[in-house]
């Protein structure tokens, strides 16, 4: 009988528990959208921001280019450093390549260290790919390949441009490079 009583008392504070745990990880999830991180960090102070935007950064990284990951994964070399570098990003496959939006425009540091070396490697559902000859092109030329509630949300949030870049492999099939 004491022991009646004693599970019954537990039992609405494990309730509380995992209610609380649960209300956290939607907040965290909330936060972490890409919606609502830059208007969270927009309102702090620069250190403040730039710190979670390198912990929001790493966090994407370590799980983009998996499986199962929307993210893909970018490694590429820098201009002037010559060191690697991976950027986790949005990339669709597109005609013999992969489009990656530029939501930040063309003059990122990732996308001059692309269009510099004009080849780079794309991680992407678990695969990478070898891709090369970067070129710029407008929305228009690639949204009607997305399908329509990735159009809205591209639009809505400003993408304009896109980054395609060419599978080195089907060129290499094509006889495109010999000569070189």
């Amino acid at each position: 009988m004491a022991n009646d009583k004693h599970t019954s008392r537990t039992r609405p504070w494990g309730h509380f528990v995992l209610v609380a745990a649960g209300l956290v990880g939607l907040l965290a999830a909330v936060c972490a959208s890409p919606v609502v991180m830059p208007r969270i960090i927009r309102r702090h102070p620069d250190w403040l921001r730039l710190e979670v935007f390198k912990r929001y950064t790493d966090f994407r990284r370590r799980r983009a280019g998996r499986q199962h990951s929307a993210t893909a994964l970018l490694t590429h070399v820098g201009r002037r450093t010559r060191k690697t570098y991976q950027t986790p990003l949005g990339a669709q496959p597109h005609g013999d390549g992969f489009v990656v939006s530029l939501p930040y425009g063309s003059q990122t540091d990732w996308c001059r260290n692309v269009v510099a070396a004009g080849m780079c490697e794309l991680t992407w559902k678990g695969q990478t790919y070898e891709l090369e000859r970067p070129e710029i092109i407008s929305g228009s030329q690639v949204f009607p390949a997305f399908p329509v509630w990735q159009r809205i949300l591209l639009q809505g949030g400003g993408i304009r441009d896109f980054l395609w870049l060419h599978d080195k492999e089907v060129n290499t099939a094509n006889g495109a490079d010999i000569g070189r």
